[in-house]
C-alpha cells in the first residue's frame, strides 16, 4: 500500500542525474563503430545485388536483340 504522503515539485524533480558504476558493458564508440560496419555491409549488398540484377537484365536484352535479329550499332 503506498502512503498518502505528497511530494511538493522540487522533490519529484526531473532533472537528468547520471548513475555512478551502472551496469554499462558496452561503450558508445564500439556501437558507433557496429553501426557504421552494419551500414556498409548493408550498402555494398545493396550495390551487389542492384549489379547482378543488372547484368541479368543486360543478358535478357541480348538475347531479345538475337530474337529479333537487330544488334546495338
Amino acid at each position: 500500500m503506498q502512503g498518502t504522503e505528497t511530494t511538493t515539485p522540487s522533490e519529484r524533480s526531473t532533472e537528468f542525474v547520471p548513475v555512478e558504476g551502472g551496469p554499462e558493458t558496452t561503450s558508445a564508440e564500439a556501437l558507433l563503430v557496429a553501426a557504421y560496419l552494419l551500414m556498409w555491409a548493408i550498402l555494398l549488398t545493396f550495390v551487389l545485388l542492384s549489379w547482378l540484377r543488372q547484368k541479368r537484365l543486360d543478358r535478357r536484352v541480348a538475347e531479345l536483340e538475337r530474337a529479333l535479329g537487330t544488334a546495338r550499332p
